[in-house]
């Protein structure tokens, strides 16, 4: 490994392939290291969409998007596009599949495919990618940047992007160091929480009876700090709360805020119209026809004990939400180093020259369904490509 680099990258997943390749694709032609901690490089992305790998979507990116300044991400992926990306990846050879909601996933619906085409495109542009290697302290000093390693190694290059990933999922190598280092060359951070993760629920009649069942319904999450917000989609009851992608989605709020969810079982049928399905029959098999039967039976325990018609559980269940299942069981982490302090043109650091950041390292998460890596591949090129102009001279 030379000591001596032109553009050095922490972080060896999504985002750091992009950025390395996207500066090639500037024409730099300078060398490139890629460095990251773990035995193997793009372990969240072998791990995510459950090893089929959500890579984008298609869907308007509008409301995906969180953090204090979500339109920072929204002007980047304007320019940076879901198809800008996938047109990448048929370039280097992966073609996609695209699902019914926008979702794209690699044609072999294997997350090996994405990580097997990225390693052997960041070769292929003559980028080393180094690992295991743990970059544990960043200075800047005379111009640049000094990187000290793990086991006394040290280097410096005249660039650095920080795309080092966020503090989900630790066992996949989530790591709050990168945020640290950025803190240490000036940055501002807001604390990260789990996002993307399952709620905690106190024992209710629904989490013990009714534990592995799936359903579709409507959900509004009221936070004690008076924030809401309202959730649709698939939920699945466990026996210490609700998980499903549209539980997982309220995870961050709850993160800062615990409170109250409201449930809807049934949110395309207004409530009379149970009312009316209800009465007069024997409420057992009548709730089978609109809830799952296990569901149903938590109902009627509910109804039995509280007071509570039937019709009104179904268009309304209060639940208590204790908080979330924490950063090991989150799939992204919420807040990160602020957008503010970053050119949104470049990503390039209002603060340190040639000093640049992308990913889940920055205050924006997404929805599931591809939006979190579609971001870490946009920002990714985008903080490359800027790196590579600003190494060769051209600060526009």
């Amino acid at each position: 490994m030379k000591t001596d680099l032109d553009l050095a990258v922490i972080g060896g997943g999504a985002s750091g392939a992009l950025a390395a390749l996207g500066a090639r694709r500037a024409g730099f032609a300078g060398n490139i290291t890629v460095f990251e901690k773990e035995e193997e490089p793009f372990r969240k992305i072998l791990a995510s969409g459950n090893g089929r790998c959500n890579l984008a979507n298609y869907s308007a990116a509008e409301g995906r998007y969180h953090g204090e300044n979500p339109g920072f991400a929204l002007d980047i992926l304007s320019r940076f596009p879901a198809r800008f990306i996938t047109g990448l990846f048929e370039e280097m050879g992966l073609l996609t599949l695209e699902d019914k909601e926008g979702r794209l996933y690699p044609r072999s619906l294997q997350a090996r495919s994405v990580a097997l085409i990225l390693e052997e495109a960041v070769k292929e542009e003559g980028i080393l990618l180094s690992y295991p290697s743990l970059v544990q302290e960043v200075v800047k000093n005379e111009g640049h940047f000094q990187i000290r390693l793990a086991g006394n190694q040290s280097v410096r290059s005249r660039a650095l992007i920080l795309a080092g990933g966020g503090m989900a999922s630790p066992q996949l190598g989530g790591s709050g160091l990168p945020l640290d280092m950025l803190e240490s060359l000036g940055h501002r951070t807001k604390t990260p929480v789990p996002a993307l993760v399952p709620l905690l629920v106190p024992d209710h009649p629904l989490t013990r009876y009714a534990q592995g069942v799936r359903f579709r319904g409507r959900a509004l999450l009221q936070a004690g700090n008076g924030q809401s917000r309202l959730s649709e989609g698939e939920f699945l009851i466990a026996s210490y709360g609700l998980s499903g992608i549209a539980a997982m989605e309220l995870g961050s709020l709850v993160s800062r805020s615990p409170g109250k969810l409201e449930i809807d079982f049934l949110p395309e049928r207004e409530e009379a119209f149970i009312q009316k399905i209800l009465a007069g029959k024997d409420s057992r098999p009548a709730l089978s026809g609109l809830v799952p039967d296990k569901i149903g039976r938590a109902l009627l325990i509910l109804s039995d004990r509280e007071g509570i018609p039937l019709h009104r559980l179904i268009k309304r269940l209060v639940l208590p939400v204790t908080g979330n299942r924490g950063f090991d069981f989150a799939q992204v982490a919420a807040g990160g180093v602020l957008t503010e302090d970053f050119d949104p043109d470049t990503l390039m650091s209002k603060i340190q020259d040639g000093l640049f950041a992308c990913g889940e390292i920055l205050d924006i998460d997404g929805d599931t369904g591809g939006f979190n890596l579609l971001w870490a591949f946009s920002s990714g090129y985008l903080a490359g490509r800027s790196a590579a102009l600003y190494l060769m001279g051209d600060k526009s």
